[in-house]
């Protein structure tokens, strides 16, 4: 384990400093944060366990059907630029307000029957959802800088209860509910509602957003090898995960499962990963160098991928858990990155734009290639042999990543 902060950080300090929120209004925000967090997720991956239901609807092959998973990502990476300057505009708090209005209309959209629908409500929810994705770590940075860890460990931890959710509920609620895959993909617009509802204390106390740097000099971090590292650990994250999000249920079901108990081992991922996601970012607050935590995640991504090539059905549950435990790592170590590898606001601004639309112009690929590559070769072997290889080109990213530097440091040693 890296060696332990100096006690007098911002991390540490016992009682809140001036200016900042009450305990109780903590709490409140805290909560806010988890169940936007938790929206942040479901409009996607509640489609993958439907996704066999609506090919055979659609007609679309396995590759088309793939790009649903992969239009988020791209819609992701054209709008995480836009995104700041939106915020600054109209409030934080009121743009990601906006967004649980406009992820309800997204999933209402994809009750239309149609493929036009289908693929326009997707682009709206994932225009939706990229707001909260830079808006929400954007307000933990300005709002809550003394609890860095704490905060980012409540985002991502609403990041994993969501897919858990999603994966684990869609298929049994169609059930109980009777209606079709559409009908069960738009019930999960009740919890964007919910988040919205739980959203408007935030409201009252709304402060206007500090700027737009990140829109205006990006290209700064471009010379940075250290962002690159950052970057592309966050892309292989997301290109990882909305990959198994879209493929590992039928990956499960080709190999022999029931698509129900398919689902549920898809949930299983992000129940294991939600107190991970909770821990790491709070390890990493205490501790200089993160390699030791970058490297753990992804290391049990490949231990999990590697029993699911071998025996898919032989201690299922057991790969499950070690994706899982991967999954919450690394997905805590690499939105906290963001924050520990900048000297300052601006350039932690600078570097989540960065991260954010270069990294998801990387994984956008992985959906739509990981299906396309089981149509020509009939199989799932070569697809997880590619995201093996991936995992391993992840892991040596994650060593750069997690050293104790900083953006713009001339000597490798972080600033303090």
């Amino acid at each position: 384990m890296g060696t332990p902060r100096s006690a007098s950080r911002q991390d540490h300090v016992a009682r809140p400093a001036a200016g900042e929120p009450s305990r109780v209004s903590l709490v409140v925000v805290g909560v806010a944060i988890v169940l936007i967090a938790t929206n942040l997720r479901p409009a996607i991956t509640a489609l993958s366990p439907l996704l066999p239901q609506a090919q055979v609807e659609t007609g679309f092959s396995a590759g088309v059907i793939g790009l649903l998973t992969t239009v988020p990502m791209v819609v992701f990476a054209i709008m995480s630029g836009w995104v700041p300057g939106i915020g600054h505009r109209i409030g934080l708090e009121v743009a990601i307000a906006a967004s649980m209005v406009l992820l309800v209309v997204g999933f209402l959209l994809r009750l239309a029957p149609s493929g036009f629908a289908l693929f326009g409500g997707t682009v709206v929810v994932s225009v939706a959802i990229s707001v909260g994705n830079v808006l929400l770590p954007t307000l933990v940075k300005r709002d809550h800088p003394g609890r860095v860890g704490l905060m980012t460990g409540l985002y991502t931890m609403g990041l994993n209860i969501g897919p858990a959710l999603a994966a684990g509920l869609t298929i049994p609620l169609q059930g109980l509910t009777g209606v079709g895959w559409r009908g069960a993909l738009a019930w999960w617009a009740v919890l964007a509602g919910i988040g919205l509802l739980c959203w408007v204390p935030v409201l009252r106390h709304r402060t206007r957003s500090a700027g737009t740097a990140a829109c205006r000099s990006m290209h700064a971090m471009l010379r940075e090898p250290l962002a690159w590292a950052v970057t592309v650990y966050f892309a292989l994250l997301f290109l990882v995960f909305y990959t198994v999000s879209a493929w590992l249920p039928t990956i499960l079901v080709d190999a022999g499962l029931g698509v129900a108990t398919a689902g549920t081992m898809l949930s299983a991922i992000s129940v294991v990963a939600i107190p991970f996601a909770l821990l790491s970012p709070i390890l990493a607050g205490r501790t200089r160098s993160q390699v030791w935590l970058s490297t753990l995640g992804t290391g049990l991504l490949l231990a999990g991928f590697l029993g699911v090539l071998l025996a898919p059905l032989d201690g299922t549950l057991l790969w499950m858990v070690l994706l899982g435990i991967g999954q919450g790592v690394t997905t805590g170590v690499c939105f906290v990155l963001i924050v520990l590898r900048s000297p300052d606001a601006e350039r932690a601004a600078q570097l989540a734009a960065m991260t954010q639309t270069v990294g998801y112009v990387l994984a956008a690929g992985g959906p739509w290639s990981v299906g396309a590559l089981h149509d020509l070769l009939d199989s799932w072997t070569g697809p997880l042999v590619l995201l093996i290889a991936l995992v391993f080109v992840q892991l040596s990213t994650g060593l750069i990543a997690g050293r104790d530097r900083q953006v713009g440091s001339t000597t490798g040693r972080a600033i303090r």
